[in-house]
């Protein structure tokens, strides 16, 4: 029977228990559902049956087999949603220890992040984030404990595993192994020594990956690992839209128009191509998805090479600022009652967010340069670039609902920016010193 001597680890599990049981029970008994989540619903009832036959493509399995793994029932996979979240929050601290950072500091910031409505929020929603942001927390605290240089066949594997499972519930991520791979690779990780260890770190990612962009292959003729790509590709042109090739002009019209009707009703203007879709305006070419989807990206792919400023000042001003916005998805008017006092606390936290992505955005620099000076990779720094380069992939692909990326990477954020300001800032030594019960190192030498 396993022990956990940790007293902090009990505080942890026992306030993300009484944080969730006094919301769920007294303010919020609602299980939110979105767009997305019927989407889910329709690759289970598929993989229920042991047939893809007649689906669209649109979704990877991962939720959709965990949907099945809580017997198919929306309060199950919201209870495994919350076991997950209190799971991720120990997982949390037990990396920020891992980082060498003081027990206490490890304690309060855990506290404080399990603390984070939309934390709570997103694991009562029939959408990926909760479950994506548990197994981005396994990874990280994986690449926290162990030295990237030390890591012995099985823990490869054992990282590889939980790295596929992220990537077949989220297909974004197979980004991870490679950048894992390369950093490892350009700072001193013995290749001829370790090959077929390095290389052990992409067989299981990329097996489910290209495994679910062949089977959307032979459901949809299309290789990808979800037939929305070339959709998405296209929301990223919105802004210059009318710049496309003339023979994609069935898609630009509607495209243009329903832009413009976008700004003048205030809608999001990032889903215009969305709008102009559920409004029937492509039907007369009288494609099916995946085949208008593909069309998209054609055009997407010919408009963004004709126009490399407007599609890198797309990127840069629009969806990469937008990756560093805060999201919280609740149905607000289910809140019964205090919806003001959910209201409030979540600007309060809001605020507390922004600061630690601001100061995130600032340490860019700093890490860039600390990545090119060290001769080996340091694990905040792999750390930060797990973040900095999910902020840059998503923007390159998309626009639209942004800062739902960049959710289950929060707290990977505000972990970078502790470590950061423990090993830099000398209040915060202090503090260390203080809560450590240690001499400071100056004291010592005085004593001599």
């Amino acid at each position: 029977m396993l022990i956990i001597k940790d007293r902090n680890i009990h505080f942890i599990v026992a306030l993300g228990v009484l944080l969730r049981l006094i919301i769920f029970a007294l303010f919020y008994n609602h299980i939110a559902e979105y767009p997305d989540s019927s989407d889910y619903y329709i690759l289970a009832e598929h993989i229920k049956n042991f047939s893809l036959k007649g689906y669209n493509g649109w979704r990877s399995p991962g939720y959709s087999l965990f949907l099945l793994l809580a017997g198919g029932k929306l309060r199950g996979i919201i209870v495994l949603q919350n076991l997950l979240g209190i799971i991720a929050s120990v997982l949390w601290y037990r990396t920020l220890l891992h980082l060498k950072i003081p027990r206490k500091i490890s304690f309060y910031i855990t506290f404080l992040m399990i603390t984070f409505l939309h934390v709570i929020f997103y694991e009562s929603a029939i959408l990926t984030e909760s479950i994506t942001l548990f197994f981005l927390s396994w990874v990280v605290y994986l690449l926290s404990k162990y030295s990237v240089y030390k890591f012995s066949f099985l823990k490869v594997l054992y990282l590889s595993a939980v790295l596929a499972i992220l990537v077949i519930i989220k297909p974004f991520y197979i980004y991870l192994p490679f950048l894992i791979f390369g950093m490892w690779l350009l700072k001193g990780f013995h290749l001829k020594k370790n090959l077929g260890k390095l290389l052990l770190i992409y067989i299981l990612p990329l097996f489910v990956y290209f495994g679910w962009s062949y089977a959307n292959k032979l459901n949809t003729g299309y290789f990808v690992s979800t037939t929305f790509l070339g959709l998405n590709m296209a929301q990223n042109c919105v802004h210059f839209a009318e710049k496309g090739p003339k023979q994609y002009n069935w898609i630009i019209e509607p495209y243009v128009v329903y832009r413009e009707k976008s700004i003048d009703e205030n809608r999001d203007v990032a889903m215009s191509i969305w709008y102009a879709y559920h409004q029937g305006a492509f039907k007369y070419k009288n494609l099916s998805f995946p085949d208008l989807s593909n069309e998209f990206g054609e055009y997407a792919k010919a408009t963004i090479y004709n126009n490399p400023r407007d599609y890198i000042k797309q990127v840069v001003f629009n969806s990469w600022l937008n990756f560093w916005e805060p999201s919280i998805f609740w149905k607000y008017d289910e809140i019964k009652p205090g919806k003001k006092l959910f209201l409030i606390l979540w600007y309060l936290q809001k605020s507390i967010l922004y600061f630690y992505r601001i100061i995130f955005i600032c340490l860019i620099p700093y890490y860039i340069y600390r990545f090119v000076v060290d001769k080996k990779v340091k694990k905040d720094t792999l750390l930060f670039f797990i973040v900095f380069s999910a902020s840059v992939l998503q923007a390159m692909v998309t626009y639209g609902s942004n800062s739902r990326y960049s959710f289950p990477l929060e707290f990977i954020m505000i972990i970078t920016v502790t470590y950061f300001f423990v090993k830099h800032f000398s209040w915060f030594v202090v503090l260390k010193n203080k809560w450590t019960n240690k001499i400071p190192k100056h004291k010592q030498s005085n004593n001599h």
